[in-house]
């Protein structure tokens, strides 16, 4: 049997990398003047930072 939690927690994951890789890259290359090698590893690094929030998040809410 399929855990609908466990997709509908996938999800909000992928969106919040998602969500956060593509603003943070956009104003690290547009507004802040960084090339587009910065601003994508800065990107990246937002990403991983959303998504490690979002776990933390999860587990200290009794999601576990």
């Amino acid at each position: 049997m399929v855990d609908t939690d466990a997709s509908a927690d996938l999800g909000s994951t992928l969106g919040a990398l998602t969500v956060s890789f593509l603003f943070v890259t956009l104003v690290a290359g547009t507004l802040l003047g960084f090339n587009w090698t910065q601003a994508v590893l800065l990107g990246g690094f937002a990403g991983v930072v959303a998504v490690a929030s979002a776990w933390l998040t999860d587990r200290r809410a009794g999601g576990d």
